[in-house]
């Protein structure tokens, strides 16, 4: 009896589980249903909006032509009745003084309107005698203005007595590959000629020029009072026999051929130029480019020249030639004009440069060449040991040499 009711119970059990089922399904079947109602009405709603859209587009344009074939109209219409009046006036005028012609004019009015008419012309004859007299004082006035300009520029040029300064660049001295020549003048409109050879065959110098030629090149330069400075020369020897490589060049020294480097350390025109740097770290970084630390004698003679100069560019000095009063150090070369005779630029000032020679003092070495504040203390013989080897300082550097093969 038993198994029967729990048959039973099973029977029923599935049964609503079936049941449950298939109100499961129709309920999913009813939310699909609903679903697609809900895109439909979704997309006829978008179709409605959009052609809502349209529609109102299509009236604002239509609102947009109307207006403006109403304003078409509207001037066509207003010239028409503008030209209708003005032609209406002309006939009204005509016919008035066609009228006043026909009439019989009085002595009385004739007078009145000689006296109106002379009148008039009265006031036009005071009004162009006035214009006139303007005219002519403006004219004066220009020509006194112009006059006192012409003075002060005359009074100025006959006070401007000094002639300008004129430097040539490159400097002079040994070159290996074609310069550029430009002569640079210190004052405002101020011109520049130069001769090769001699003086006789002057130029205007307008433009840098290419030369390369052993030889002398003269110059000289006019400021706009018409004063010039006499003629200078510079002489140029260029050479093909550089046996030092990139950015090196050949100085004799005590018999010997020594290879100095053209620039501070990297050696690289434009670069920044090494500092803070100690004695040791700077052999080894000539080291490491296979070259070595110069010593003073080396220095020396690649800052003196071929004609033993205080300084590298000549026995006087000249501040504005290299880089000696100043508050720091400048890129390699910056300062063309501050070169040796045999190529080595920023040997005066710039940055004081360790050597490999030792000092009288122990455990020291020299350094040479000033920095960028010690002026005229900055000659090719200028020489300090009292900064200590082991220390790095911001306003010294060094360039490195080595034995030519």
């Amino acid at each position: 009896m038993q198994p029967k009711i729990d048959e039973r119970k099973q029977q029923r059990k599935r049964k609503y589980h079936l049941t449950l089922l298939i109100l499961m399904i129709l309920l999913l079947a009813a939310l699909f249903v609903v679903q697609c109602q809900l895109s439909s009405m979704k997309a006829d709603l978008q179709a409605e909006r959009d052609a809502a859209l349209d529609s109102i587009a299509a009236y604002e344009k239509h609102r947009a032509d109307s207006l403006k074939n109403y304003n078409d109209s509207l001037a066509v219409a207003l010239a028409a009745d503008s030209l209708a009046r003005y032609n209406d006036s002309i006939a009204a005028y005509n016919d008035s003084v066609a009228n006043a012609n026909k009439k019989t004019v009085s002595p009385e009015e004739l007078a009145r309107e000689k006296a109106r008419r002379d009148s008039i012309e009265a006031r036009n004859r005071e009004i162009r005698d006035s214009i006139a007299r303007e005219k002519k004082a403006l004219e004066d006035s220009l020509k006194a203005h112009a006059k006192a300009v012409a003075d002060s520029i005359e009074a100025y040029n006959n006070r401007d007595s000094i002639p300008p300064q004129a430097t040539i660049l490159p400097p002079e001295g040994r070159y290996y590959e074609p310069i550029q020549l430009k002569v640079k003048c210190d004052e405002y409109k101020c011109k520049t000629f130069y001769s090769i050879g001699d003086t006789s065959n002057i130029q205007e110098l307008t433009a840098a020029v290419s030369y390369n030629k052993t030889g002398d090149v003269y110059y000289f330069a006019e400021d706009s009072a018409g004063n010039r400075t006499a003629w200078q020369k510079v002489h140029y020897d260029m050479a093909s026999d550089n046996v030092c490589g990139t950015n090196a060049y050949p100085v004799p020294v005590n018999g010997k051929t020594i290879c100095v480097d053209a620039y501070e350390y990297p050696n690289k025109p434009g670069e920044i130029v090494k500092d803070m740097v100690s004695h040791d770290q700077a052999v080894q970084l000539c080291e490491q480019a296979g070259k070595r630390l110069c010593y003073f004698d080396e220095w020396s003679a690649a800052c003196k020249g071929k004609d033993g100069t205080k300084y590298s560019y000549g026995n006087s000095y000249r501040q504005s030639k290299c880089n000696t009063s100043s508050k720091a150090a400048k890129r390699a070369g910056r300062k063309e004009a501050c070169r040796s005779w045999y190529g080595m630029y920023d040997m005066n000032g710039n940055l004081w440069e360790w050597t490999a020679t030792p000092a009288s003092a122990p455990n020291r070495f020299l350094v040479a060449g000033g920095a960028w504040d010690t002026h005229n203390e900055s000659q090719c013989t200028s020489t300090k040991y009292s900064f200590y080897p082991q220390n790095q300082y911001n306003f010294v550097g060094f360039r490195c040499c080595k034995n030519a093969d």
